[in-house]
């Protein structure tokens, strides 16, 4: 229950729930604090910035099952421009949470104490962890924040124009913590909370849409140095402006413009107008600043484009070109972002991300308005790592004055001709040059449908061939060794005592005798036969004329069959070529009996070999077919895949960490 007094300057009724240090009198803004007896008068407060909050002071609501109700509001100054929004939830258990608004989100926080000791400020590194209980922290800043202004009741000791430090950390899955190291010397203090929506707190009061998102109205001003025309679409936010037409760099807080210096701007090479209004994957936006940007590696410098978009629901996005390479920028927690194994690779949602590069970005060119204090010349430290067809990157900036923050943002490659026509772009998009870093490898996709099609080419093949060996029985038909010395009467005596000339070679005529076999029952039609010759030959040859005669039609299949083995040695290296087995294959013959016709055939008149053999066996699979198959549906697969393979050869050839990790590569175009 509050406590009621008045106001000190002008007698208003003035209100101090329990836990409450100060309040602000809502009839002339005096900021007035809790004593035992009555409020003490502190100072006057400066009119609120109008952040275009769809909360007020008084709005109620339930959170975690507890009713609260928003009792003050603190307004607090960024070292880079621009003020957020601090709202103080009163609970009903006497507790209070901290809601913090800024950019569309809302961030609540409540008091706890630290399971480890706080690190002193000075030791706080941007983008290291730290743990406190079970959640592992990333720090996403650490920065001075101004006390601006304030309403309503506050549950700590305000000074007007103070400076308090603070840090943020970043866990997963939108967990979100303060620390909270106030003006001097004071003890830090922990705040834990996550990113939350105004349909989670359960508002019953306020706005009348809550989730229709800051009213940001557009505003016509002129540019106080060429009194150009200027629309700002977000005055509420913004704090800079580029001036088109003169290349003014002008401050826009307070809702006016005041001209800050003039600036040498490079070619804008900008595509999408300023004020031009698109829709992105069903999202409205507004195209209100335009960043020029650079990198420069090994002495060349590395251009690209960066479009700053307002959505009206739900704040601001980004959207960059390089080299006629879209992507569409989307901000990430740091404390979604994991470590891997692997330092060269980070993992966000299970997903591994590669580095590519590292590199200093540099604002070259400032156009249209921006909610931040940007200033020519600015520098951060951007370290990307892919994902085709998406790009994850942080960005680490130094604030004036001290301070420094870090902040992750994921890039969705976007085809030009999609942003074209998402805001109706006349004419055709520029064709992009080389592969940006995180470009669909557009090989892929032909890739996967021609892996989807030889599976299931293997799978009918698989098939094929069960069929096949289940259809076609092995059996043997004819098995015959053929003894040439007992077939040629001549040959006897030849090999015991051969006539010889004064030369040596042998004086008898050559004997090529004819052997007849079978009959051979052949069965079932269709089946395929395997002949095979067997000769024991040494550094010769001996071939065999065959024919299979039909007994029923007298149709003849003829087959030539030769075995030669040579070998010997050269150099004193063994050599060898040849075989003394040889294999024929004849096409399925119709079932009957058949008389196998054998005649050899050798160089000489002397046979090689004593004696061979014939074998005949049907319904043998011939598994070169299968094989030739194989490779047939493989092989555009495969040349596919070397294609993909050469694809991103290119890609990681202007990388930083190729695949040889050579950090003397060229650089990539600058999609960061």
């Amino acid at each position: 229950m509050a406590n009621p007094t008045s106001c000190p300057t002008c007698g208003a009724p003035l209100s101090f729930r329990p836990g409450t240090m100060v309040s602000v009198c809502s009839s002339c803004g005096s900021l007035s604090a809790r004593t035992d007896r009555d409020p003490e008068l502190i100072g006057k407060m400066a009119a609120l910035v109008d952040t275009g909050s769809p909360l007020k002071v008084g709005v109620e609501g339930r959170y975690a099952g507890r009713a609260f109700a928003l009792a003050g509001r603190v307004q607090m100054s960024h070292p880079l421009g621009g003020v957020w929004d601090e709202w103080y939830m009163a609970l009903d258990d006497g507790r209070w949470g901290w809601l913090a608004e800024a950019q569309g989100k809302f961030l609540l926080t409540f008091e706890e104490k630290a399971t480890s000791r706080i690190p002193a400020f000075e030791q706080l590194q941007v983008g290291a962890g730290l743990n406190f209980g079970a959640i592992h922290w990333v720090v996403g800043e650490a920065s001075f924040a101004t006390f601006a202004t304030a309403e309503g009741e506050i549950p700590w000791q305000v000074a007007p124009g103070a400076t308090y430090r603070f840090a943020d950390l970043q866990g997963a899955h939108g967990a979100f913590a303060t620390l909270d190291y106030g003006a001097g010397d004071a003890v830090p203090t922990l705040y834990v909370g996550r990113e939350v929506s105004l349909d989670d707190m359960a508002i019953r009061q306020g706005s009348s849409d809550p989730n229709a998102g800051p009213r940001l109205q557009a505003k016509n001003l002129q540019c106080p140095h060429c009194g150009g025309a200027l629309k700002l679409h977000s005055p509420d936010q913004a704090q800079r402006v580029g001036c088109p037409y003169c290349g003014s760099l002008l401050d826009a807080s307070g809702g006016k413009l005041a001209f800050l210096k003039s600036l040498t701007q490079p070619d804008a090479r900008m595509f999408i107008p300023l004020g031009t209004d698109g829709v992105i994957r069903g999202i409205p936006y507004t195209c209100i600043g335009y960043l020029r940007r650079s990198c420069k590696v090994e002495g060349e410098t590395y251009p690209w484009g960066e479009y700053l978009l307002l959505d009206r629901k739900h704040g601001f996005h980004w959207l960059t070109e390089s080299d006629g390479h879209w992507s569409l920028v989307d901000s990430v927690s740091a404390g979604d972002v994991a470590p891997h194994a692997n330092p060269s690779f980070v993992i966000l949602k299970g997903q591994s991300y590669r580095r590519y590069q590292d590199v200093d970005a540099r604002v070259d060119g400032v156009y249209g308005e921006f909610y931040w204090k940007v200033e020519q010349g600015e520098m951060a430290h951007v370290s990307e790592f892919i994902s085709p067809p998406f790009s994850l990157a942080s960005e680490t900036q130094k604030h004036k004055g001290g301070g420094e923050e870090i902040n992750w943002s994921l890039s969705t490659y976007i085809e030009p001709s999609e942003i074209w026509h998402a805001f109706s772009l006349q004419g055709n998009a520029p064709v992009p040059k080389g592969i940006a870093p995180h470009m669909p490898n557009p090989l892929k996709p032909r890739l996967q449908q021609m892996t989807l099609w030889m599976v299931m080419a293997l799978g009918a093949l698989v098939v094929l061939v069960m069929v096949i060996s289940i259809s076609h029985r092995n059996r043997k038909l004819f098995n015959e060794t053929y003894n040439l010395a007992d077939r040629i009467p001549a040959l006897a005596a030849t090999l015991s005592e051969a006539p010889t000339s004064p030369g040596g070679a042998t004086t008898s005529e050559p004997v090529e005798p004819v052997f007849f076999s079978g009959p051979i029952e052949i069965g079932k039609g269709g089946q395929n036969l395997e002949v095979k010759l067997v000769a024991p030959v040494e550094n010769a040859w001996i071939g065999v004329e065959g024919a299979l005669v039909s007994e029923q039609t007298g149709e003849a299949e003829l087959f030539e069959l030769t075995s030669s083995y040579y070998h010997g040695t050269d150099g004193g290296e063994s050599w060898s070529e040849g075989g003394r087995t040889e294999t024929v294959f004849l096409s399925g013959l119709k079932p009957g009996a058949y008389m196998l016709r054998v005649a050899p055939v050798w160089e000489g008149s002397r046979p090689p070999v004593q004696g061979f053999s014939l074998e005949i066996r049907s319904g043998v699979v011939r598994w070169l077919y299968v094989v030739l198959a194989f490779f047939a549906i493989i092989l555009f697969p495969l040349l596919m895949l070397l294609r993909v393979m050469a694809f991103e050869g290119r890609r990681w050839a202007e990388s930083m960490y190729s695949n040889t990790g050579s950090s003397s590569d060229d650089s990539s175009s600058g999609d960061d």
